[in-house]
């Protein structure tokens, strides 16, 4: 961009009819202007409200609205070469020395000029009449070869197909769509009856009865985007708990500002002492900030409010290192600032758990009994960490330590022997569980400390550098060492209009463009539509068009379809690009660890080797406590009967073999049945 189309200090931006001088910034977020003429009449904005306002500020601003150049079409070029003939007499070809003559300005008038260039264009793709000449000619003049492509070749107006519905009718679809929250899933057909029948009920005779099926589809495919009516009912129960409102970033940019804990079943089976199998109960403290595990712990039965509470104190204290991994000692972590992690906290060492320590502030937890104990909310009190309790049937609350149980799964429950699969339907035909419950607890701390920690993680990304991922390891040695300090000045961004566009689909979430989330309260109704009333998320949903700034990424601008204004919408993330403590770190991530691959990645190999040798010893003491059980029964021991001496049978005298002709068949020791007497 241009410096002369800039937004700095001492420009005049006009607000409410008034002129303001912009002077400074506070705190990265806030700008002060000074009333023009005066000295001590101020007024305090946000950035974003200053950038609002910032089109009427008094500095240069032409900037082309359109292209001036580019690859026209040949009927384009076609026609600037015909209406130049007409109009101004320019011979079409350029090696012409003089026009032709019906077309010579000195032997002919414009009407008769023009008459003839409608008998020469007749039949052909530009043939055109004379008031449509004159509009070509008149879009010509005041915008170009731009002004012609665009009358040639006109774009349809993307608008809702909803809008031209009947406001009765959108009130009853409306309804009937939410009370489907709680009820079982059910087809369209069955949602456009009631709806009919409601109709018929309040308006008798109404011509807004009598609507097409196919239009009232239309209607309730787009009404429904957004709603799962017709989806799976847990889905559907699911998106009625979302806010009715803009959404806002949940980051922490704070070691321990924002944590959450919460326990699953873990995807895989062991077998304990007594030949028993189960799954274990997996319990992590997350760190929001960092992806950074404070704590976890790996039950044999559901865990409780004491468990936690020794859980919380394992996290404060800092753990020691497994045996017989070296790799995943404090001081054997090229990432993390060994010498200030223990200067900070006295009770780490050399030999403790390469896992970065984080004091956490503030925990949210959910509604279960053993979160709300009161000894873990006494252990909470005592550290003086603020506990917050997640409202019910609402997950989204805790999404991150949620999410990292499906990393837990697919990046370590996977590679165990005895793994059950994520789901019943993923499960295989028999288990064999060959780990112990110890196997498995070291196994996870193995994993943590070299696999997961020392991974690229797709939620730490800077919003100074989007097309860049973080491990959690270097996020927490970046935010470490930042901590509070002195304030940095704040650059602010400059803001003008955008000339590009690209489509993208409006969502709950906002504008999804370039890394990036863009959104706006005004796109409350454009959200997840369908402007061709086809089933959202269909090939034949359309999308919209937004405006962009190669140049400048804080926001993105589209039309309502309807109204036809612009929407101005900013990026998420902005407040936290601008905060100095987050600008610090980032410039700390990328001096110590460059733009690239990590430089730590992440030990798979060495994982898998450790999972295969204690895969094979607890398979040898399986087999081994099963042949000594097997042993055990057999000795005889418990049975308290003694067994008896074996006695011979004596065969009857009629298993020798007898001569049939020597056979009395009168004597009463052959009974013999008839087939008369059997039907009788």
């Amino acid at each position: 961009m241009s410096e002369e189309y800039k937004l700095r200090l001492g420009d005049a931006v006009e607000i409410d009819g008034e002129v303001w001088v912009w002077e400074s910034v506070r705190r990265g977020i806030e700008a002060r202007l000074r009333r023009d003429g005066t000295a001590d009449d101020w007024l305090s904005l946000s950035m974003p409200e200053l950038l609002s306002h910032a089109g009427t500020a008094r500095r240069n601003s032409d900037t082309p609205l359109r292209r001036i150049s580019g690859d026209w079409p040949a009927d384009v070029l076609d026609m600037e070469k015909h209406l130049l003939e007409v109009f101004r007499g320019v011979p079409m070809e350029p090696t012409a020395t003089a026009p032709r003559p019906q077309y010579d300005p000195s032997q002919t008038t414009q009407e008769q000029r023009i008459a003839s260039k409608i008998a020469e264009l007749a039949g052909t793709s530009l043939g055109r009449q004379r008031k449509a000449l004159f509009d070509f000619w008149k879009v010509y003049r005041s915008e170009g070869v731009p002004g012609v492509d665009a009358r040639l070749h006109p774009k349809g107006k993307k608008r809702l197909m909803i809008a031209k519905a009947d406001p009765r009718l959108v009130a009853i679809i409306d309804r009937e769509l939410d009370s489907r929250v709680n009820m079982s899933t059910s087809s369209r057909r069955h949602c456009a009856e009631l709806i009919r029948r409601a109709l018929q009920a309040m308006y008798p005779g109404d011509p807004i009865c009598e609507i097409k099926g196919t239009t009232l589809q239309g209607y309730i495919n787009e009404r429904d985007a957004g709603r799962y009516s017709f989806g799976k009912a847990t889905t559907r129960r699911t998106a009625s708990n979302s806010p009715d409102r803009e959404y806002f970033s949940g980051n922490a940019h704070r070691l321990g500002q924002v944590c959450e804990i919460d326990s699953t079943k873990l995807d895989v089976q062991v077998w304990d002492e007594k030949g028993n199998t189960f799954r274990p109960t997996a319990t992590a403290l997350f760190c929001v900030g960092s992806r950074v595990p404070l704590a976890w712990a790996i039950h044999a039965d559901s865990p409780n409010g004491y468990d936690h509470a020794l859980l919380l104190a394992r996290a404060i204290v800092g753990r020691r290192a497994i045996p017989g991994s070296a790799a995943a000692t404090l001081a054997g972590s090229a990432t993390l600032p060994v010498e200030l992690m223990k200067k900070i906290n006295p009770y780490l060492d050399d030999d403790s758990l390469a896992v970065p320590w984080i004091f956490p502030h503030s925990i949210t937890v959910d509604g279960g009994a053993d979160f709300r104990s009161a000894t873990f909310e006494a252990a909470c009190r005592a550290f003086g960490i603020h506990l917050v309790l997640a409202p019910p049937n609402n997950a989204t609350v805790k999404p991150h330590v949620e999410r990292n149980f499906g990393t837990t799964s697919s990046d370590f429950a996977t590679w165990l022997a005895g793994s059950t699969g994520n789901a019943v339907h993923n499960r295989g035909k028999r288990d064999v569980p060959i780990l112990t419950l110890d196997s498995v607890r070291l196994a996870f701390d193995v994993w943590i400390t070299t696999v997961f920690l020392n991974k690229q993680h797709g939620g730490l990304i800077s919003p100074l550098f989007p097309g860049r991922r973080w491990t959690p390891n270097q996020m927490y040695a970046a935010l470490f060492e930042v901590g509070p300090g002195v304030q940095l000045p704040f650059r602010a961004e400059d803001f003008f209009a955008l000339l590009p566009t690209a489509p993208r689909v409006i969502s709950n979430e906002g504008i999804a463009f370039r890394n990036r989330t863009y959104d706006s309260p005004f796109l409350a109704d454009l959200r997840n539509r369908s402007l061709t009333g086809a089933a959202a998320g269909s090939r034949r949903a359309r999308q919209f068009d937004i405006r962009y700034d190669p140049y400048n990424s804080n926001a993105v601008w589209v039309q309502h379809p309807e109204t036809g204004e612009w929407i101005e919408c900013w990026d998420k993330l902005i407040e936290d690009r601008s905060a100095w403590m987050v600008a610090e770190a980032q410039v700390k991530l990328v001096e110590r660890f460059g733009t690239g691959a990590p430089t730590d990645p992440p030990r798979t190999a060495e994982f898998l080797d450790e999972i295969e040798r204690r895969a094979r010893s607890d398979k040898r003491a399986r087999k081994r406590y099963l042949r000594e059980a097997a042993a055990k029964s057999d000795d005889g021991r418990d049975v308290d009967v003694p067994p008896s001496e074996p006695v011979p049978i004596d065969l009857c005298e009629w298993a020798d073999p007898v001569d049939v002709d020597d056979i009395d068949w009168d004597s009463p020791a052959y009974d013999i049945v008839t087939m008369k007497d059997v039907r009788s």
